[in-house]
């Protein structure tokens, strides 16, 4: 296989790190050094199909509300595209699935794609694999249906400061220019109940940056506290020889003396070239493993263990072990174009593909915490704000969450203009979230399901669970459809008959109306604005 080019976790992120070095006053702040050569991590999917599967045609907040009429027959017009010249070439597999996607055959494409990553998957070449199935996730259509109901109770002991069910909404706002700023220390920190009042959530969490040489930030701490939040530091090391035994001890007992909650994200992102203790994972081990077990004696702080989302392959190597940290975390963000390119933009990037390379390994041991997402709506290539996109990455990440990912327990948004406060190798792309009234509409919109705590909440009441095949009455149901279309239309028909129709980047629940015992059939259609027909799923149920 021909090599392509690497995506760089600059390009992915276009954070993952603190903002730009502060005057002489709050110079402590930065704990991320300045970044080495990034190592290659996931390959762009082939250049051509960028731009070939068709864009939305129109905004959804310029477009009139989708209405309750399907908009073409619901089935796919299909045609034979032949086959591989070689069945047993991954080469010619992927020929062929590029020229489905010229073809718009999207789903055969995806389906090619697959066999291509199956065929390196066998050869034993897992880096193509990697790269074929990120592509045959592109064009893939997944739809799925879930239904809400009372939370059961946790299926393993909770880790510390863990919710028993839901996902605690966390932030970094200490940048934010839109917030007043309070001095704690050398260091200033956005304005808490002014971010909560514009997000209309009480946040139970916030997360500032902190060099490993300076000491516990109590006053920052109270001040999190006084607001009912959790108090979460990124507590960087500029290389593993710093963290000493003393300096260890000396700050765990802080951690007593607080005798409050606190979540420690030590040494973060450390299987990226880009951090200076990268270098030797069984060190870096042995060194978090000591701070955990120092950490016992502090039994209000967790532990949490952060790598970023990519590159994915060498996660294993650092990792502590179970017995060795609280939580385990994943850096990502949803970026607009990728290694700043402007002929890669990165609107076919689905934030799930970041987090999966964590949740999957590690989430059925312990609670899994996204240290730092956000999604640009503004880069340095092109000033024009892109709202929209921000808007569908945010509702792709935050919709999905309560549905497939429910051992998430801790999302923070990285609430930053990295184009004017970031380093200038960093000064890449816009995340703040307040400076657009759309996207922090539609963010308070999400956190305002009940799956997402606030401050002082320690339990949703209900969870989602897949559709079953027998229903005891009316309940609440939520579509859930991954599609190469960002923005579908999503229709459910019930018995033959419209219901509802949603598109994204809204979305949410909608109660099935009261039927008569016996069997029925609901169907979620799914459509490109344009209105072409992408796949339906039908979900037969018996009502009692």
């Amino acid at each position: 296989m021909k090599r392509i080019a690497w995506l760089t976790l600059l390009s992915l992120s276009g954070c993952g790190s603190p903002p730009a070095t502060p005057p002489p006053a709050t110079r402590s702040y930065s704990p991320h050094p300045v970044r080495a050569t990034p190592r290659p991590l996931v390959p762009e999917a082939t250049p051509q199909p960028l731009s070939s599967h068709p864009k939305p045609t129109r905004s959804p907040r310029q477009s009139p509300k989708v209405t309750l009429v399907l908009p073409s027959p619901d089935r796919l017009q299909t045609r034979s595209l032949g086959g591989p010249d070689d069945p047993t070439s991954a080469a010619s597999w992927r020929t062929f699935a590029e020229n489905c996607v010229k073809q718009k055959a999207f789903a055969q494409a995806s389906l090619a794609f697959a066999r291509e990553a199956a065929i390196y998957r066998k050869k034993g070449d897992p880096e193509a694999a990697i790269v074929e199935q990120l592509k045959s996730d592109r064009y893939r259509t997944q739809i799925e249906l879930f239904y809400w109901r009372p939370s059961d109770d946790p299926v393993r002991p909770l880790a510390r400061l863990e919710p028993s069910q839901g996902c605690m909404v966390g932030a970094f706002v200490d940048r934010d220019d839109s917030l007043e700023k309070h001095m704690f220390g050398p260091q200033t920190h956005g304005d808490i109940p002014q971010f909560n009042a514009l997000t209309g959530k009480r946040h139970a969490s916030f997360f500032t940056y902190l060099s490993l040489q300076r000491e516990f930030p109590r006053p920052w701490a109270d001040y999190v506290r006084e607001n009912g939040a959790i108090p979460h530091l990124a507590w960087e090391p500029s290389n593993l020889a710093q963290v000493t035994p003393q300096l260890v001890e000396t700050f765990v007992d802080a951690l007593v003396d607080y005798d409050g909650p606190v979540i420690i994200r030590f040494a973060s992102e450390m299987n990226g070239e880009w951090t200076r203790y990268h270098q030797d994972p069984a060190r870096y081990r042995q060194v978090f493993r000591q701070l955990y077990q120092a950490m016992r004696r502090a039994p209000k702080a967790a532990l949490l263990w952060c790598p970023n989302a990519m590159p994915a392959d060498n996660i294993d190597e650092y990792y502590p072990g179970d017995d060795g940290c609280d939580w385990v975390g994943v850096n990502f963000y949803s970026v607009l174009y990728l290694d700043n390119d402007p002929k890669r933009p990165g609107d076919w990037i689905h934030p799930i593909d970041l987090l999966n390379s964590v949740y999957s390994r590690y989430s059925k041991r312990k609670p899994i915490a996204i240290g730092e997402y956000a999604a640009s709506h503004q880069s340095v290539l092109n000033p024009t704000p892109k709202i929209d996109f921000a808007r569908i990455k945010m509702a792709q990440l935050y919709e999905s969450l309560p549905l497939l990912y429910q051992d998430v327990k801790l999302v923070s948004w990285y609430d930053c203009d990295n184009i004017t406060k970031a380093r200038s190798e960093r000064q890449l792309n816009n995340f703040r979230l307040t400076d657009q009234p759309d996207i922090v509409a539609d963010y308070k919109r999400w956190v305002s399901d009940p799956w997402y705590l606030g401050a002082g909440q320690s339990s949703a009441s209900r969870q989602a669970q897949p559709f079953p095949k027998r229903l005891p009455g009316s309940v609440e149901v939520q579509p859930w459809v991954r599609s190469y279309e960002p923005n579908p239309q999503v229709f459910l028909r019930l018995d033959g008959r419209l219901l509802h129709v949603q598109q994204l980047p809204e979305g949410g629940k909608f109660r099935l109306p009261s039927l008569k015992s016996g069997k029925h059939k609901l169907e979620l259609l799914v459509y490109e604005p344009s209105g072409r027909f992408i796949e339906k799923r039908v979900f037969p149920y018996t009502l009692d």
